[in-house]
């Protein structure tokens, strides 16, 4: 078993790593202090990354993409060690540009991958959850009438869809959206789920409420108001009804965001035990006592845990030997369990100094923890993978 990771890796995480202490650690701060969470978006640090050609790389080699889910991982923890809040936005984007991959047609792909590729600010958002269904959409309980209210039907060739989204991440400044959206209001969601390609600004579709988030703030959520948008039909994704599988099978992205927060969480780690060693009480610097050390000496073997599952899981999608939909859930509700120790950890050991502005452990729990729901909560993931089994 070898766990060394190819050059080509290793030169790609040392170029992103470069990349997030230069760029995005100094400003990380300031823009999370931004009044309007509109505001918090990073375009800048969203421009350099594309020009970096970070934000295509999930794409194929023929759209000059080609990095597997191993190299996404990779980057996105180390862009989350400078930034968690910028890393998942990252990690979030790869996802969608692997549902493009995946799941458009080729007349899809070959109009919107230019678009992609060429336009620094192209942001985009899958509107998915709902107000009052969230959960509900993304587990098969087949009970017709339950979970997605957005509902779209064909009317000659195009399809009307009306709704509300609700906690959309990018929403507030993208260019592309997915529509998932219901189908048919007599069949259960697994059998009536639908999902369309929709422009920002097509008339129907508008931004409501944009969230006001206590941490994560780059993430640019927002209401997305859906009244009687017409969509052509040629902007169905797939088949009609027959989306939720294929989905289901796609659903990788998480596993991006879940790196982004390692990254952070190493970061956090690195500071900790810098302060422990220099922080005198007892006559002695506070890692030499036994609850502080061994908490820290946890904290190192957590992360090496969550690192190498995340990779595992993410190196047998690439290889498809061994691969597992199910390990993806499960792979993410165990590392928002151990880095959630290893905050409260982390609060513990700096005491008063840990919730002060002047430092940036505070921050990283507030990222963590706005975050600690994104792609489903710890429990819901294992409910996702129970149903798997």
């Amino acid at each position: 078993m070898d766990f060394r990771l190819s050059e080509e890796q290793l030169m790609m995480q040392e170029m992103v790593r470069t990349f997030a202490q230069k760029e995005i650690k100094p400003v990380a701060a300031e823009y999370d202090r931004r009044v309007d969470p509109k505001d918090c978006f990073p375009w800048e640090l969203w421009k350099k990354a594309h020009a970096l050609g970070l934000l295509t790389l999930p794409l194929s080699p023929k759209w000059g993409g080609g990095a597997g889910l191993l190299t996404q991982v990779i980057v996105c923890e180390e862009l989350g060690a400078g930034d968690s809040s910028f890393g998942c936005c990252v990690g979030a984007h790869f996802h969608k540009v692997d549902l493009m991959e995946n799941l458009f047609d080729e007349v899809q792909k070959e109009e919107f991958i230019p678009e992609l590729i060429k336009d620094d600010t192209y942001a985009i958002a899958t509107a998915f959850t709902e107000p009052e269904h969230s959960s509900d959409s993304s587990l098969p309980y087949d009970e017709p009438g339950v979970a997605m209210k957005t509902f779209a039907y064909r009317h000659g060739d195009e399809y009307a869809i009306n709704g509300m989204k609700r906690f959309i991440t990018q929403a507030a400044v993208a260019k592309l959206f997915i529509i998932w959206a219901r189908t048919d209001k007599n069949k259960p969601i697994s059998q009536a789920m639908s999902a369309f390609i929709v422009r920002a600004g097509t008339p129907g579709l508008s931004i409501g409420h944009i969230d006001d988030s206590m941490g994560g703030r780059a993430d640019a959520r927002a209401e997305v108001i859906i009244d009687n948008l017409r969509v052509p039909a040629r902007y169905l994704i797939g088949e009609e009804n027959k989306i939720f599988g294929p989905r289901m099978r796609t659903f990788v992205g998480h596993i991006c965001t879940v790196a982004a927060k390692i990254g952070e969480a190493r970061t956090c780690y690195e500071e900790t035990t810098k302060f422990a060693k220099t922080r005198i009480q007892g006559g002695k610097p506070i890692i030499e006592h036994i609850n502080v050390g061994t908490r820290i000496a946890d904290m190192h073997v957590n992360l090496e845990v969550s690192r190498t599952l995340v990779q595992k899981v993410a190196w047998a999608r690439d290889n498809q030997y061994e691969h597992d939909t199910k390990m993806m859930y499960l792979a993410q509700a165990f590392v928002m369990d151990v880095l959630t120790k290893i905050y409260l950890d982390v609060l513990e050991i700096w005491a008063g100094m840990g919730v002060q502005k002047e430092v940036p452990i505070e921050r990283y729990f507030r990222n963590h923890f706005s975050t600690l729901h994104a792609g489903g909560t710890p429990v819901l993931n294992r409910i996702r993978a129970m149903k798997m089994l």
